[in-house]
């Protein structure tokens, strides 16, 4: 919470115990009092500065849990005095309406004076002493137990459940952290869409129990914001930046607004414009934070006071989980914050100075480090070591590999002793090794970089490792296979469990969740057990890391002894789970031994996985019973040229489709599948899948040419592609988020029911008239979204055109079912009861992808219903739904492309064209779904979906796709890939819709 917590050098703790008889001079410094309504110890501290009662009293704040400001203020008098402490209860009200059995409590108008968030008193006389105290209401239990020692009365009754939810506004502070903390936790793990949502429920939380406070709304949507541009949702973190610096205005506090430099400046780095980073890093500071700074280096000794190792603990109680883990109110003194936030400017200019290849970096670090230095002991050692990282690494930049070897060893060693398990030490270990490589010592470089990847994919809330990261191992591994030849197994294995660590959609979990949930009717109750146990075991682990530099044997005791249990109960349950689905644990195993990818392939199937890093291309095939390893020369910038070109090439313009870049799709061919191509034709696969990580994912792989035409002018000037030699036209493709999500997703079997199809939409679109947009601005500000975003569809005039519904001779086969119009709303699609008897959903409606502060989910849009809902089948929604299908098809606009290029709300993407959407029709239990990476003309979607539906009832669903797509590249006025080629499959498609029970062997 952002509620400071007060720390105190010296405690003498007071034991709450029996009747106690108290004297004035023997007020104790602090006292130890039990739990807050929000289950967090809490204590109190004497006030030596304030004056009670002509000195004869005592003035008390009292701290709850991680708060650094006071929960409430106690004063204590003698009953002859008790008159002078009046004051504290003015406004207040005696009131038995939460029927609190101990104490006279009092209602009070709160500090913010919300209606939802009020002060509670209470009043408690003894024979000598009177006790008044006046705070949050969570604080009620402390209050009670504190004034009840004070005035020498018994310890009072704990507070039932009941009686603690009834306090105003208690649930709905604990809801606000939970959903804040969550927050966190999701966007750590690449669960961006539903961290969006929990932030915004945090802040509707917020305006409802402190009205205007725009500090705590603004850090609450600056770590929002932050979290989107690092991980490439720039156009949303611009927006949200934006949003929160004008809705701030004059009510901010000061740090906030240095707080919003710093933070775009690392947006400024994601993006890559060092420049405009540079600029932002060179801004002066607000002349509050520059005053402390100017106090701070004005003391003779330079410093400030050092703070004990459990306030280290509360200072950096994100150091090891985020990168980096930045300030917040909540986690720092002023004084403190205002250092940290000048060093780690400094830090961000050093990067931007370095990208820049100007001179002065070395003075910026300098200068971070001297900040750092004159905070506390442990108030910022994330930053101390990410400096000494950044001088490592300048250092191997320079040629002087020796000596980053040892400043990095420093560095790590250091680090890991602090946090043993973590994403930071991972970081570290990667660093570490790739100067060892430099340095010559490629078994120590080896050595590092297995530890590093064993963090990267075992740490709770890992998301992975950034392609540019893994490169460097994959290509050392490569190196050292390639040395080897056919005697390289063991490091071919380690080479696909390391591609594996890279960065995935979150497909890839859900695709082996919903398997499990799939396949594991039987076992339920254990593997709710086991997943419980796990996220048990989790926060006992990140307990005994968060307080490993605690100066209290007995705790690190404790919190040993609780790990230790919560591992043996993981243990325990998993046994279990095993004994009741022996697959489980290898269906929601998110790595996968090559050797399990060669017995799922059927023998005419390939997996090819591929990444473009910032050296060159890096993947593995798996076929034929053998795995292959293989580096390019396709550059990750090279790549995102070539996919931009192509792109380009697939927007229909005034003057007709531009030409095709046959050259361009050949050489991003080769720099996908040329080194396996020959290998893969020699051995007959006929079908691949394409496992991609980054950019090489938005593009279909079908479109790409596999040889240059002999006459290229020929087909340049006639626009006939009929002849060319696209991958489509000698393979069938599906796509896989990971190996892992693969081998699930087929073992999950066919869905129950066969030959059903509901096919929902279009729906009535929005139409932007003065009555429509004031209905949606109600619904809009219902859900605690601002006034504004009722207007978000004006200016998208392709969302607001009637679609073209699919014709109701297609999929004639099939039992079909249409809720279209008005009955194709978000709130009646979940109320459908046959949902789970259908084996194929399509959508017909426009797909988009939210722009990050009015519309936070990639979302499907629907009809507004009546009453209720906004007219948005969000990624949220879908996970709610109960599917047993083998397909979602989803018709609709650029429901799988990552934005390149496009304006409006379809620009705004995450950078994963398999996530959002995608992950959450899986999840909620689709075997395969079917997207578009571009919307084709309605002719060429008729035909296509058209001839698929009439050849899937006795073909593989991706056969079936691609003898549709056949048909129309040998039609020469549709053969342009823009006709034929957005459609992707993802998943397993390997069966025919209407033999969904057949075997793979007898489909192929």
């Amino acid at each position: 919470m952002s509620l400071f917590r007060h720390m105190v050098a010296t405690a003498l703790l007071f034991t709450l115990s029996g009747c106690i008889s108290v004297q004035p001079e023997t007020f104790s410094m602090a006292l130890d009092l039990g739990q807050s309504a929000d289950k967090e110890s809490c204590h109190a501290t004497r006030r030596d500065d304030v004056v009670v009662a002509a000195g004869k009293g005592a003035q008390y704040d009292l701290f709850c849990g991680a708060w650094r400001r006071a929960a409430a203020t106690l004063q204590v008098t003698p009953s002859s005095s008790a008159g002078s402490t009046k004051e504290l209860l003015k406004g207040c009200a005696a009131t038995d309406e939460f029927g609190i059995r101990q104490g006279n409590v009092m209602r009070c108008p709160g500090a913010q004076s919300g209606k939802l968030f009020q002060d509670i008193a209470v009043e408690m006389s003894g024979k000598e002493f009177v006790a008044r105290a006046r705070g949050l209401p969570g604080a009620l239990p402390a209050m009670q137990k504190a004034g009840a020692a004070l005035t020498g009365q018994e310890a009072p009754v704990a507070l039932s459940e009941d009686e603690l939810s009834s306090l105003p506004g208690v649930q709905a502070m604990q809801d606000q952290e939970a959903l804040r903390r969550r927050g966190h936790e999701r966007n750590i793990s690449y669960e961006f869409a539903l961290a969006a949502s929990d932030y915004a429920k945090a802040v509707t939380i917020q305006d409802s129990l402190f009205g205007g406070d725009a500090t705590r709304r603004a850090d609450i949507a600056l770590d929002l914001a932050v979290n989107l541009s690092n991980q490439g949702r720039f156009a949303e973190a611009e927006k949200l930046f934006d949003d929160t610096e004008a809705s701030m205005g004059s009510k901010t506090a000061a740090w906030v607004q240095d707080k919003i430099v710093n933070y775009r400046i690392v947006h400024y780095l994601n993006k890559g414009d060092y420049p405009a980073a540079l600029a932002a890093a060179e801004k002066p500071f607000t002349p509050e934070t520059g005053a402390v700074i100017s106090g701070v280096s004005d003391d003779s000794s330079g410093t400030i006071d050092q703070i004990t190792a459990r306030a280290a603990e509360y200072v950096n109680h994100r150091g090891a989980k985020s990168s980096p883990p930045l300030y917040s109110d909540a986690e720092l003194r002023p004084d403190v914050r205002a250092i940290v936030l000048r060093a780690h400017r400094a830090y961000l200019r050093a990067i931007a100075l370095t990208y820049m290849k100007q001179g002065h970096a070395e003075n910026a670090l300098d200068e971070a480090s001297s900040l750092i230095g004159s905070a506390p002991t442990g108030a910022a050692p994330w930053l101390e070591a990410m400096i000494g990282e950044k001088r490592g690494l300048d250092e191997l930049s320079a040629g002087h590999a020796a000596a980053a070897v040892t400043r990095l060893e420093a560095v790590k060693s250091n680090w890991q002793k602090r946090e043993p398990r973590s994403l930071l030490t991972a970081r570290f270990l990667t660093s570490l090794g790739r100067a060892k490589l430099a340095a010559g010592d490629q078994a120590g470089a080896l050595a590092n970089y297995n530890e590093a990847f064993g963090l990267y994919l075992g740490v709770q809330g890992s998301f992975g490792v950034t392609p540019d990261d893994a490169g460097e191992y994959l290509a050392l591994l490569n190196d050292v296979i390639s040395g080897q030849g056919d005697d390289a197994t063991e490091l071919k294995a380690r080479f696909v469990q390391a591609f594996e660590a890279v960065i995935e959609p979150r497909a890839a979990a859900a695709m082996a969740l919903a398997s499990a949930r799939i396949a594991s009717n039987s076992a339920s109750g254990e593997i709710r057990k086991l997943q419980d146990a796990e996220r048990k075991y989790s926060l006992a682990l990140r307990a005994l890391e968060a307080e490993a530099g605690v100066d209290d044997p007995q705790r690190l005791a404790e919190l040993t002894a609780d790990s230790e249990a919560a591992e043996k109960e993981v243990l325990d349950a998993e046994a279990a789970a095993r004994r009741a689905q022996p697959q489980y644990m290898q269906l929601v195993n998110r790595g996968v031994a090559s050797s399990d990818v060669a017995r799922t392939l059927g023998p005419d199937e390939a997996l090819v996985a591929f990444t473009a890093t910032k050296s060159g291309g890096l993947g593995y095939a798996v076929f034929g019973g053998r795995t292959q390893v293989f580096k390019t020369d396709l550059t990750r910038e090279h790549a995102e040229a070539l996919v931009r070109r192509l792109r380009t090439s697939l927007r229909p313009r005034s003057a007709g489709l531009p030409p095709y870049p046959i050259d361009q799709a050949h050489e991003l061919f080769e720099g996908i599948f040329g080194p396996v191509y020959a290998d893969l034709v020699a051995t007959k696969v006929k079908t691949i899948i394409f496992a991609p990580r980054g950019v090489v994912g938005s593009l279909p792989p079908s479109i790409l040419v596999s040889a240059i035409p002999d006459d290229m002018t020929a087909v340049r000037r006639s626009k006939d592609y009929s002849s060319v030699r696209f991958l489509a036209t000698e393979f069938n493709f599906m796509s896989a988020p990971s190996a892992a999500s693969f081998v699930a997703a087929r073992k999950a079997g066919p869905a129950k029911a066969s030959g059903t199809l509901t096919v929902f939409g279009p729906g009535v679109p929005p139409n932007n008239s003065p009555a429509w947009v004031d209905d949606f601005t109600n619904r809009m500000v219902a859900e605690g979204r601002p006034k504004r975003c009722g207007a978000v569809f004006e200016g998208e005039r392709g969302m607001t055109r009637p679609l073209t519904p699919l014709a109701s001779d297609v999929a004639a086969r099939f039992q079909r079912k249409n809720v279209k119009g008005v009955a194709f709303t978000d709130i009646d699609i979940a109320k459908q009861k046959d949902l789970a008897s259908q084996q194929v959903l399509v959508f017909v409606t426009h797909g988009f992808f939210g722009d990050g502060f009015c519309i936070t989910e990639p979302s499907l849009l629907t009809s507004l219903a009546p009453k209720g809902g906004d007219g948005l089948l969000s990624a949220s929604k879908i996970l709610d739904l109960k599917l047993d299908a083998d397909l979602v098809l989803l018709a609709a606009c650029d429901t799988a492309r990552e934005a390149e290029g496009a304006q409006g709300l379809a620009a705004i993407f995450d950078g994963a064209q398999l996530d959002g959407l995608v992950r959450s029709f899986i999840y909620a239990g689709a075997r395969a779904v079917m997207a578009t990476h571009w919307l084709a003309d309605d002719y060429s979607a008729d035909r296509i979906v058209r001839r698929f539906f009439d050849t899937a009832d006795d073909k593989p669903i991706d056969a079936a796709l691609r003898g549709a797509q056949m048909a129309l590249i040998s039609d020469p006025a549709h053969s342009h890939p823009y006709y034929w080629g957005p459609y992707v499959l993802i998943g397993d498609a390997s069966r025919p819709l209407l033999h969904g029970a057949a075997k793979l062997s007898s489909a192929r």
